[in-house]
C-alpha cells in the first residue's frame, strides 16, 4: 500500500490531520515563548529555564507514564492531557493579553504543560500504531514522524506572520484553539485493542521489566542514547533560537520564527526521499548521516554572522533532524511487542525529552559567559567525537540486523 496508502484509514487520516493543525500550533506558541521571555529579560539563560519546566518534569514522569499506558486506555490519557494543555495555553494567553506575564509566570504554566506532557508524549507514539491494522504499523510511525516535521514546516513560518501582525498573544491563542481538534478526533476514534496483556505487579516491577527489555536490546539501548545525544546537542539551535537571531545574526529575536521553518520546510522535503534513502543505505548509516550533518549544522551557524548562511545551516539541520527521529522511530517501534510498547518507548521519549532541557539550559548559559559562538563550537566538537567514536567501533550496526 506504501507509506502515504496508510492515510486510507480513516482514523488514522483524522487524527493525522488534527495531530498536524494542533502541533503547528504548539510550534508558535514554541516561537513565542523564547521571544517573549528574550525580551523581558535579554538572556538566554531564561530559554534554557522555560524548557526545563516545561520538559524536566516529563523527563521525572515518562517511565511511570509508559506504564499506565500499558495497563489502561492510552485514548483516555490523551483525552486529559490535552485538555490540560489546552488550559494551560488559553490561561498564558490572558496572562500575556493583560500584560500580567513575568517570567517566573510564564515558567509556572510551562510546569503545568510539562506534567500534561510526561504522561502524555510516550502515550501518543504507543497510540499511533492502534489506529491502523499491524501490518501497516511502520508506515503510520513513519507518518507521525512526518507530522510532527509539518508542523514544525507550518508553525515557525505563521507564528513570524502572526506575531509580526498582531503580537505574541495571538500566536498563543492560535496554538489554544487547535486543541479542540485533537479532543474531538480522540472522542470519536475507536482504536484497535492492545496485542498482549497488560503488565501485572507492582508499578516498579512493570517499570524495571520495560527497562529491562530496553537495556539487554542493544539496538533499542543505543536508539536511547541516540536520541539523548541528538536532542542535547544536536537539537540545540531549535530551542535558543531567539539568542542565536540577536547575537550571531543581528537581527531582532523573534526573527528565528523563520530559521525554524526553514529548518521545518527541508525536513518536509526530505521526507519525499527518505524511504528510497533508506531502503538504499540502511538504518545504520542514516544515523551515522544524521548525526554528522547536525554537525555541519552547527559549525555553519557559527562561522559567520551572514543570516542567509544560517538559513542554509538550519536547512541542513532540519534533513539531520528527521533523518535522525525517523531512524530512531523505526527501531524502537520495529522491535518492541506492543504489550512493552508504552514502556519502552517512554525510556526513547525520556532521552529526547532529557536531552532538550540539558541542551538548552547548558549551551545557553555557557553562550551568556564565554559566547554563543564558542558554545555551539564546543557542541559541534562533542558531536563530532561522539559520531566518530561510533563509526570507528561500528556499534550501529546492529540498527540493519
Amino acid at each position: 500500500m506504501g507509506t502515504l496508502g496508510v492515510l486510507r484509514h480513516r482514523r488514522f487520516a483524522a487524527f493525522f490531520v488534527a495531530a498536524s493543525l494542533s502541533n503547528g500550533g504548539s510550534w508558535m506558541q514554541s516561537v513565542a515563548v523564547p521571544v517573549l521571555l528574550f525580551d523581558l529579560t535579554g538572556k538566554a539563560a531564561w530559554i534554557g529555564i522555560a524548557s526545563m519546566a516545561m520538559l524536566l518534569p516529563a523527563v521525572l514522569i515518562t517511565p511511570y507514564a509508559g506504564v499506565l499506558s500499558d495497563r489502561v486506555s492510552r485514548r483516555a490519557i490523551l483525552l486529559v492531557t490535552q485538555s490540560v494543555q489546552m488550559a494551560a495555553a488559553f490561561a498564558l494567553f490572558v496572562m500575556v493579553r493583560s500584560g500580567d506575564a513575568t517570567p517566573w509566570r510564564i515558567v509556572g504554566l510551562g510546569l503545568v504543560s510539562g506534567i500534561a506532557a510526561g504522561f502524555q508524549t510516550a502515550t501518543w507514539q504507543s497510540f499511533v500504531p492502534l489506529l491502523v491494522p499491524a501490518a501497516h504499523m511502520l508506515d503510520a510511525v513513519r507518518l507521525n514522524s512526518l507530522q510532527f516535521t509539518l508542523a514544525r514546516a507550518i508553525g515557525p513560518g505563521l507564528a513570524g506572520i502572526v506575531i509580526a501582525a498582531w503580537g505574541i498573544e495571538a500566536a498563543i491563542l492560535v496554538n489554544a484553539v487547535t486543541y479542540p481538534l485533537v479532543l474531538a478526533v480522540l472522542v470519536v476514534s475507536r482504536p484497535r485493542a492492545s496485542a498482549g496483556l497488560p503488565p501485572e505487579g507492582s508499578v516498579r516491577h512493570a517499570l524495571m521489566e520495560g527497562w529491562s527489555y530496553v537495556w539487554h536490546e542493544r539496538p533499542i539501548r543505543l536508539a536511547v542514547i541516540l536520541a539523548f545525544v541528538s536532542a542535547s546537542l544536536g537539537q540545540s539551535p531549535q530551542h535558543i533560537g531567539a539568542a542565536i537571531a540577536e547575537r550571531i545574526y543581528g537581527q531582532p529575536s523573534r526573527s528565528y520564527a523563520l530559521l525554524l521553518a526553514t529548518l521545518g520546510v527541508s525536513a518536509a522535503l526530505t521526507s519525499l526521499v527518505l524511504t528510497r534513502f533508506t531502503a538504499r543505505v540502511g538504518l545504520a548509516r542514516q544515523a551515522v548521516v544524521a548525526l554528522s550533518l547536525y554537525t555541519v549544522s552547527l559549525l555553519m551557524i557559527v562561522a559567520t554572522d551572514l543570516y542567509w548562511v544560517g538559513f542554509v545551516a538550519y536547512f541542513i539541520g532540519g534533513i539531520a533532524h528527521l533523518a535522525s527521529a525517523t531512524t530512531l522511530n523505526l527501531v524502537v517501534q520495529g522491535r518492541v511487542p506492543d504489550a512493552l510498547r508504552g514502556r519502552v518507548v517512554s525510556f526513547y521519549v525520556l532521552g529526547i525529552l532529557l536531552g532538550i532541557p540539558v541542551g538548552a539550559y547548558a549551551v545557553g548559559a555557557i553562550g551568556d559567559v564565554i559566547g554563543l559562538r564558542w558554545a555551539l563550537t564546543l557542541a559541534a566538537a562533542a558531536l563530532a567525537a561522539f559520531t566518530a567514536g561510533l563509526t570507528w567501533r561500528g556499534s550501529l550496526r546492529c540498527f540493519d540486523r
